[in-house]
């Protein structure tokens, strides 16, 4: 199955790289983003504040803000 990296909203699933391209497809979205390689832990800076990016996730880049499930 193919992804969309340009669709408007994303599932996070256990592929890093992918989320990682989609992020860089809407960079306008949010401020920055860092990767903990010793906690594989995903931190996700935009607007409303800071997420951690967790596998199950929906990501949402529809309304210029990124907006994340909880």
């Amino acid at each position: 199955m193919m992804k969309d990296f340009k669709a408007k909203t994303y599932v996070v699933d256990e592929q890093l790289a992918d989320t990682l391209t989609w992020l860089v497809e809407h960079q306008d979205c949010y401020d920055s983003f860092e990767y903990d390689a010793f906690t594989k832990t995903l931190v996700v800076h935009h607007a409303n504040g800071s997420d951690q990016i967790k596998v199950g996730q929906y990501l949402n880049a529809n309304y210029g803000i990124l907006i994340t499930s909880l």
